[in-house]
């Protein structure tokens, strides 16, 4: 479903046009990010390894999102500088501050998965990141203020 170039977006109804895609593109540009004073090595999303990945960060540009009903996790999905789409899960993050289409996420020590799943009978497989708190990745090189978390939500079941 996700895997292949920027055209495939348009194909899901994404909402950026393809020249707009291609700008955002060409902004991507490698950065450091910097954590107790080391630097860490910028990688795509193809060398990145499944599981934790310590010492790398990775830019991405948001093509499009899913909206979860207020339940997370906030679906992303994104663009390499390399033109290669996958899924970024943002948990915990309340989702009318979340990050919007076209802002360019830095995202350091990723946590990479392949997801390989069939349904009706079509074979759908793409990479996936997950970011357990929105503390952990940096928007448009800004880091997120306090207020990004998701709201508490409290349910209730009367006994009877």
């Amino acid at each position: 479903m996700f895997t292949g170039s920027s055209g495939i977006n348009a194909e899901y109804g994404g909402k950026l046009k393809a020249k707009k895609v291609a700008a955002l593109m060409k902004s991507l540009k490698e950065k450091f990010y910097s954590q107790n004073s080391s630097k860490v090595v910028m990688v795509p999303f193809s060398e990145l390894e499944n599981g934790p990945n310590k010492e790398k960060v990775f830019n991405c540009v948001l093509v499009s999102s899913v909206v979860p009903m207020g339940q997370t996790p906030f679906v992303c999905i994104c663009l390499d500088a390399h033109d290669t789409c996958f899924a970024v899960n943002i948990y915990n993050i309340d989702t009318f501050k979340a990050p919007k289409l076209g802002d360019i996420l830095t995202i350091p020590f990723p946590h990479r998965s392949i997801v390989d799943i069939v349904v009706a009978g079509e074979a759908y497989c793409f990479g996936l990141i997950r970011v357990d708190s929105p503390f952990q990745i940096m928007v448009n090189n800004r880091q997120l203020s306090n207020d990004v978390l998701a709201p508490l939500k409290l349910t209730t079941t009367a006994m009877t």
